[in-house]
């Protein structure tokens, strides 16, 4: 009796569905390719970047939000021939609920998130030739997978992942934006 009851109630929990996002599509440009090897519970991808233009993903929300993270993992793959400085992943309609490893071939990488958890940023010491890998995309020991929150998204939501790499002029610009408001702020302080 036991182990039919033991059965009734693997058979029940088999049944709940899953929190799981079922990949859409991806926008790219050029010949950067993503490949999709996401299932119950994962979000995970490789780019092989072509060029330096930002790759968005889609995934529809398969489940009613149970309030699990949802792991994260990703295979960056530099094919555009120019070392890469930073790589950001933003998120729509969520926040990284953490951040775990990221292994790269040349270098440490530091990763920091913005204010409202949606941004990640990864800065590379030197600039990054090869592959970069977010989370644990290979399992390997030692190596953690990120998690994205999942508790603001239901059924039939759209979370879109985009991944960028910062061309050096944007970070020219934004530094010459920011010299431009601390010069009027001293003018005006004077």
């Amino acid at each position: 009796m036991k182990k039919l009851l033991a059965s009734y109630a693997l058979l029940a929990l088999a049944a709940i569905p899953a929190q799981a996002a079922t990949f859409q599509n991806a926008v790219t440009t050029g010949g950067t390719v993503v490949t999709d090897f996401s299932g119950a519970g994962l979000i995970s991808f490789d780019i092989d970047f072509a060029n330096l233009a930002p790759v968005t993903l889609n995934y529809e929300v398969d489940a009613d939000d149970n309030g699990s993270p949802i792991t994260f993992s990703s295979v960056i793959r530099n094919f555009t021939g120019t070392g890469i400085d930073t790589l950001v992943f933003t998120l729509s309609m969520s926040n990284f609920a953490s951040v775990g490893s990221v292994t790269t071939f040349n270098a440490n990488a530091i990763v920091s998130l913005n204010g409202e958890g949606n941004v990640a940023s990864i800065s590379f010491p030197g600039s990054e030739y090869l592959d970069v890998f977010v989370g644990n995309p290979t399992g390997e020991p030692g190596r953690i997978d990120w998690t994205i929150n999942s508790n603001a998204l239901r059924s039939g939501d759209l979370l879109s992942i985009t991944a960028a790499v910062p061309e050096p002029e944007t970070y020219a610009m934004l530094l010459a934006g920011l010299g431009l408001i601390g010069a009027a702020a001293r003018r005006r302080k004077a």
